[in-house]
């Protein structure tokens, strides 16, 4: 189930904001800030696709030329000492991607939520490391609603590492990594675009994408994206019903003031799948159904909503000094129903509790609810001293989130339900466990409060144009308040630090750099209930590379990393205890080729090793490998536009790769290595599209690593086919 339940056993666990890209609209989109560099005299070295304006900045091709999330401003990511990918929406469209975890494998080193997983927690690693997930710079907290959703995404931005100097919200600020969803935004163009997409396993989703400037000199301007998913899955019983609405509201004077207002509305239902047991799937004398839904049929949908409204207020008084102003409330609640399989009160429940294949089964119900409020200011200096040109940045932020749930599970059941022999199952009907109802334990439930607040200052100073410097240092204040309605007990935790950021871009030649960095992160471990007073983990990162620009349209980045994690919660027989100490070490890159307006070629790759560095008692011994994250994983996309006869026609096909991973912490189960291959075939005329995608072309069977109580299996995804057709009206 959620963060939640894997804390019930310790053999199985062990465990802000940035500006929304809001511009003050006028007759044209943002300027350009960056061109494509031009190496040489030869002007045939500048190639690729045409540079193309977006309401999140310019995006050549599938190279964004800028991004915010990194800096909280405007900057050139050939000039940012750190690591960040950024998916536009022409990749996330040639892709005909149906999940936010099905783009993110356009980036090195990140494993993205597995898209059956209920979104009542977020199970998303770069570099090896759990990473937050941001809308528009503010977290989300547990990530949920219609979590996939892509209707209203312009573009993901992927930082890699500890990012704390900006950010604050939720629990705390991101220790691993972060992906921020950017929002589609108004613009003073009337358009408007509807479509559906349909496929395998009866998928069924209408979309739209509706513009139009509410005065005639585009002072207001509204914009409202939307769709509706319905979907069986080929996991037996699974049916998925989600929907997501987004209307944006800009009031804009066309020179110097913005004030974009953005709300979310988000729905998720399915019947909780909580994945298979390591035995019977990648070890054992026996292989169970790789399609078995491990429940009742008749079992009641899990859901998850989130509505929030979020404020952004930008404003230029000269050409010298602006500000910005962020503000978001939200809601978020959820409810996970399962009826579980364990082995005794082995909760991860890999191995049977009785030959051959007969496991012990437990109903459980767990409900949370979040509430989060959050305050971003920051003002924007720009200044040249001789031969530098600089950016200070100076902000605060406040965000408050109350985190209220209760999990019950009738431990009875293990007793009183008998087993369950999963090569032939027959489950009895789901009860759900609660207050009234015969034999239910309350296990574990929570009123936590997170407090985060910060203040900041930031320098970017660029010298001789050839080098790049970026430091700050953020005092960040953490107080969390965990009451157990179990043991009836208050645990109150306030902690502060000076987190530093350092780094720099060095310009060697023409289209070549290299940069290296420092960062650090802070963060509370929601719903876990601690030995003494909360502990919030910390992390901290160096990290070296190079990107490059070298002509012909070929673009990239490589890095190699080294993070240290400490502060991690850990089982110690009672509760938990902050002694946890894990370190990750890799290296990774990133590769565009565009030698032109037809090809487009992606390519990535990553190696992460991330180890425990001190014993975890009972489960793991320091050296063990972390689970979850494969070693290595890659991923190769070639995309081609035909021109002529067959203009309007373009065919792209792509493979991703995988190692195999450990499923749990003693690293006992491991999957095996796979790789998948998909392909789509599109045509664009006027003002219709249409597509074919085939996912998984080859039909591979092989399984991946859940996050489930601590580590299951999961099901990789069964080859399917989809359509779509759209139509556009200016």
């Amino acid at each position: 189930m959620s963060h939640a339940l894997r804390m019930l056993c310790a053999a199985s666990a062990t465990f802000a904001s940035i500006p929304s890209a809001s511009y003050a609209q006028s007759d044209t989109l943002p300027t350009v800030i960056v061109q494509p560099a031009e190496t040489g005299a030869d002007s045939q070295n500048v190639a690729g696709p045409p540079v193309e304006q977006t309401t999140a900045g310019p995006v050549q091709g599938y190279r964004a030329l800028t991004a915010e999330s990194a800096t909280r401003t405007n900057t050139p990511i050939n000039e940012i000492p750190q690591s960040i990918q950024v998916i536009p929406r022409s990749l996330i469209d040639d892709q005909d991607s149906l999940s936010v975890t099905e783009a993110l494998r356009n980036v090195s080193g990140v494993v993205g939520t597995n898209v059956l997983q209920t979104p009542a927690f977020n199970s998303t690693y770069i570099r090896g490391f759990p990473a937050d997930h941001w809308v528009d710079g503010l977290t989300t907290f547990y990530n949920g609603g219609d979590r996939d959703s892509l209707v209203n995404v312009e573009r993901i931005e992927v930082l890699k590492g500890p990012n704390a100097i900006l950010y604050g919200g939720g629990a705390g600020a991101p220790l691993g990594g972060v992906v921020n969803l950017v929002s589609k935004l108004p613009t003073d163009k009337a358009f408007a675009e509807m479509g559906m997409s349909f496929g395998s396993f009866t998928f069924l989703q209408p979309y739209f994408d509706i513009n139009t400037p509410i005065t005639q000199d585009g002072t207001v301007l509204f914009r409202i994206t939307g769709e509706y998913t319905s979907a069986n899955s080929f996991i037996d019983v699974i049916e998925t019903n989600r929907y997501s609405f987004n209307p944006t509201l800009t009031f804009t004077n066309k020179s110097d003031t913005t004030l974009t207002l953005q709300g979310r509305v988000t729905s998720w239902e399915q019947q909780e799948y909580q994945g298979l047991p390591a035995t019977g799937t990648v070890t054992g004398p026996f292989r169970l159904n790789p399609d078995l839904f491990a429940g009742p049929s008749d079992i009641p949908k899990s859901y998850s909503r989130v509505q929030s409204v979020t404020a952004n207020f930008d404003h230029s008084f000269n050409e010298v000094w602006s500000t910005n102003v962020q503000a978001r409330v939200s809601n978020t609640e959820f409810k996970e129903l399962a009826q579980n399989f364990t082995s005794g009160f082995d909760f991860a429940g890999n191995s049977p509790a009785l030959p051959v294949a007969y496991w012990n089964i437990m109903n459980m119900a767990l409900y949370q609810q979040q509430k989060e409020v959050t305050l971003a200011a920051s003002s924007l200096l720009k200044f040249n001293v001789g031969p530098t040109e600089n950016k200070l940045l100076l902000g605060a932020d406040y965000s408050r989130v109350t985190d209220t749930g209760y999990m019950y599970g009738d431990l009875n059941d293990i007793f009183t339900l008998g087993y369950v022999n999963l090569l032939n199952p027959a489950f009895p009907s789901f009860v759900e466990p609660g207050p009234g109802v015969n034999n239910a334990n309350l296990i574990a439930g929570g009123d936590n409060t997170y407090l985060t607040a910060g203040g900041y200052a930031q320098l970017q100073t660029t010298a001789w144009e050839r080098i790049h410097l970026l430091g700050g240092l953020r005092v960040a204040n953490l107080q969390i308040e965990n009451g157990s309605t179990t043991s009836r007990t208050l645990q109150n935790a306030d902690a502060s630090a000076i987190l530093p950021r350092a780094g720099a871009v060095i310009d060697i030649v023409g289209g070549f750099s290299v940069f290296a960095s420092y960062s650090q992160g802070l963060k509370g471990n929601p719903f876990t209930i601690y030995v003494g007073a909360p502990t919030p983990e910390r992390s901290e990162q160096v990290e070296a590379g190079a990107k490059f620009d070298l002509g012909y349209g070929f673009t990239g980045s490589a890095a190699v990393f080294d993070i240290n994690r400490t502060g991690v919660p850990v089982f110690t027989g009672v509760a938990y205890e902050g002694i946890g100490k894990q370190r990750s070490r890799g290296v990774e890159t990133d590769l565009l080729w565009q030698p032109d307006s037809h090809w487009k070629v992606l390519a990535n790759y990553s190696y992460i090793n991330a180890i425990l560095l001190n014993d975890i008692p009972g489960t793991a011994p320091a050296g063990s490998t972390l689970n979850i994250v494969p070693p290595h994983s890659g991923r190769l996309w070639v995309n081609y536009s035909f021109d002529g006869p067959l203009q309007g026609w373009s065919l792209g096909a792509g493979v991703y790769a995988a190692s195999g991973a450990y499923v749990d912490l003693a690293n006992l189960y491991r999957t095996n290595a796979y790789f998948t291959v998909d392909a789509t075939l599109s045509y664009q005329k006027d003002n219709f599209a249409a597509s074919v995608t085939v996912k998984n072309l080859t039909g591979e069977q092989y399984y991946v690593p859940y996050n489930y109580y601590g580590g299951r299996v999961a099901t990789g995804d069964a080859r399917g086919v989809y359509g779509k057709v759209s139509w556009k009206f200016k």
